[in-house]
């Protein structure tokens, strides 16, 4: 498995219906799309694998987009004209975005994007250094698939910069296999899916499985953010994110914003939620006052650093996540069912088998996975 992403051209005339290899219900949700106006693909696999560290938001004066955003500010600092996050989704104008953040108990961050060398870090350039893979899509983005693997010792962060920094352009690239960190299978697969059950009705399934041989604790936080477009000017209403219900089954959050309008998650299992304000940490990282006292990185302060009043007690902000904890006997597997929808029926996953259901063995031949609706 490689750590880097394999991207797949369409080699139809786009918005065209394809080919044999897509199965006869999503070539109907591509004709809807085309010609009825359905919003198949308004929300999709946007969110970026790594906004940190690029152009895209390089305000430095000498265009060194390396230096003016690493990923050590990467937690700490809002971004402007896009997001990141480990194996998410967002609309197609990237406000509102959902991924999942992670801790084994070592890491010293939180797990909430990919890692990488810059380019002058890197021997031979940009790279990085981690392991996923994005396993299967379809072209509306009706059926998505990844795999994150999460090792269960700390990730090695200052050894895969400082072996690759002694390496020359001749040398092999060292990559987080060489590091050892993955030995014994002393990992985490973590698989996150996608399945709609409309347009705009997102059931997503999160599974973990421990490849070692102990059992392994795991926290699990899925997240759900808007994009900050209001600190600077872009769009003055700041949306917000709440808890409009919970049952013994699921807790629901509310989604609110002034253009996009109302969404709901739903997110399974008797569940910690925690809110913060998708804010710049301008004391951290530049010893300055806040503007407020709920930031970007509280979910790492809360989480890994026990800092409890880093999230905000009110329930409410710009940013919202989930905290479950599990601890995972070797070979074993948890899962939990979110869904991301306008609106959601008293119990959300009543159906969901419906919506993941496989199509006909032709159609899991030639797209293994998609999901019929």
């Amino acid at each position: 498995m490689s750590g880097k992403s394999n991207g797949h051209r369409p080699t139809s005339e786009p918005g065209a219906p394809p080919d044999d290899a897509v199965s006869g219900a999503e070539r109907l949700r591509l004709l809807d799309a085309r010609d009825g106006g359905v919003g198949w693909r308004r929300w999709g696999p946007y969110l970026s694998d790594r906004q940190w560290g690029t152009v895209r938001e390089d305000y430095s004066e000498t265009g060194a987009a390396w230096d003016y955003l690493p990923h050590d500010h990467a937690r700490s600092r809002a971004y402007r004209w896009g997001e990141d996050g480990l194996l998410g989704i967002s609309d197609q104008l990237g406000r509102l975005n959902f991924a999942i953040a992670l801790w084994n108990g070592q890491d010293p961050i939180l797990k909430e994007r990919l890692f990488g060398l810059t380019g002058p870090e890197g021997n031979h350039g940009e790279d990085v250094k981690e392991v996923y893979a994005h396993l299967d899509a379809t072209p509306t983005g009706s059926y998505l698939k990844a795999l994150y693997r999460y090792p269960q010792r700390a990730f090695p962060y200052a050894d895969l910069v400082a072996e690759n920094g002694r390496r020359d352009r001749g040398a092999a690239e060292y990559e987080l296999e060489d590091t050892g960190v993955l030995a014994e299978g002393r990992f985490f697969d973590v698989e996150v899916e996608y399945a709609k059950a409309g347009p705009e009705d997102i059931v997503i399934r999160i599974s973990a499985t421990n490849r070692g041989p102990d059992p392994a604790p795991l926290h699990l936080v899925p997240t759900l953010w808007y994009r900050n477009t209001w600190s600077w000017g872009r769009c003055g209403a700041r949306p917000s994110i709440a808890i409009e219900g919970r049952t013994r089954g699921h807790l629901t959050l509310l989604a609110s914003h002034a253009r996009m309008g109302d969404f709901r998650m739903a997110i399974e299992g008797n569940v910690d939620p925690l809110f913060t304000e998708n804010e710049t940490n301008a004391e951290r990282l530049f010893g300055v006052p806040n503007a407020g006292p709920y930031v970007k990185d509280a979910f790492h302060a809360a989480i890994v650093d026990g800092r409890t009043e880093a999230v905000n007690p009110d329930q409410t902000g710009t940013k919202a996540g989930a905290h479950l904890l599990a601890s995972i006997e070797p070979g074993a597997t948890s899962t939990v069912r979110l869904r991301l929808a306008r609106s959601l029926a008293a119990n959300p996953f009543i159906d969901v088998d419906n919506v993941w259901r496989p199509g006909s063995p032709k159609q899991m031949r030639s797209t293994r996975h998609s999901a019929r609706v």
